[in-house]
């Protein structure tokens, strides 16, 4: 009998990431972990307990027709903080959209009744695949409410984001021994590397419980029919969405190039114009000019003057004046 082929699907499409995280229950311990890691890194306090986990994956499982912008894994933590992490796709307006959506998390867990110290510290974590800014270039690029004159002072402690920029992490960790005695490069390593290899897979697998937990909800999530369908789905909708940005610019260059040639040409037309009345204006003055210098030379020569004091008087070379 012939082998079944494993279709590797990347943990770093927001429907794979969604859907291996699709709850507290299936896969809290690989969370834990995985956010503890970031936490740990970035310098905040490790959670103890996650109480509640929920992915938009399950809401999308009767509406494979439809398009998704964002799919996102929300965690609240027994300490009261909550999470946001979702794996971002679009660069443009990054940052605003997920004040956006960290504002809506925050004044949705605000329960009526209490006062503001008591507002949920929420945290977005975004993971992307380019730089939020290409002069910072660190694996994790945070983004705190600081007073405007005095950047280390932080304004409040309530919303924080981090983008985890993968290309970063990739410039420095390209095989698996890299990443070894740090468990959040670890982490990024299983997520965008060691998924691909069985044999890599297994050794992480081996090294931490939520990792393990990471590697059996993946492998259950590769053999979910509607998720290699989305997959597909997703991956053709970039290619022609991709190829569709292609054609428009192709069509914006060709468009761009007939109008500058156009326009090149009517300007042409009017420089070379201006410049012809300007240049025929000139020469037309010079030749004037000249003219009325040979006939007064003449008359002045008529009249007997000195070749000498003619050419002083008429700017004109004696050896011409002998000629006239």
């Amino acid at each position: 009998m012939e082998e079944k082929k494993v279709v590797r699907l990347s943990p770093l499409n927001n429907l794979v990431f969604s859907c291996i995280f699709q709850s507290e229950e299936k896969s809290g311990r690989a969370m834990l972990e995985f956010l503890n890691a970031i936490l740990v890194h970035v310098g905040e306090e490790p959670i103890e307990e996650i109480i509640s986990m929920m992915s938009e994956y399950p809401l999308i499982s009767e509406s494979v027709g439809q398009k998704y912008g964002r799919l996102d894994v929300r965690v609240r933590a027994k300490s009261g903080r909550i999470f946001d992490i979702e794996v971002q796709i679009e660069k443009d307006y990054v940052n605003e959209r997920s004040f956006f959506y960290g504002g809506k998390l925050v004044t949705n867990e605000f329960e009526s009744g209490l006062t503001y110290d008591k507002m949920p510290p929420v945290r977005v974590i975004n993971i992307v695949d380019f730089y939020i800014r290409e002069d910072h270039q660190n694996v994790v690029e945070p983004v705190i409410m600081v007073y405007e004159n005095a950047r280390e002072e932080q304004a409040t402690d309530v919303f924080k984001m981090y983008h985890i920029q993968m290309p970063a992490f990739r410039k420095n960790h390209k095989t698996l021994d890299s990443v070894k005695g740090d468990l959040f490069m670890t982490w990024l390593y299983m997520l965008d590397q060691g998924y691909k290899n069985s044999e890599e897979m297994e050794e992480l697998a081996a090294m931490t419980e939520g990792m393990l937990n990471f590697a059996k909800q993946y492998n259950i999530a590769i053999n979910d029919p509607l998720l290699v369908r989305r997959y597909q789905m997703d991956q053709d909708a970039k290619r022609e969405e991709a190829f569709k940005m292609s054609l428009a610019e192709t069509k914006g260059e060709k468009r761009g190039f007939k109008r500058g040639e156009e326009k090149g040409f009517k300007r042409g037309k009017e420089d070379g114009f201006r410049l012809g009345k300007e240049d025929g204006f000139r020469l037309g003055k010079e030749d004037g000019q000249r003219t009325n210098q040979l006939e007064n030379a003449r008359r002045m020569k008529a009249d007997g003057m000195n070749p000498e004091l003619i050419a002083k008087y008429t700017g004109l070379p004696e050896s011409e004046i002998f000629k006239l």
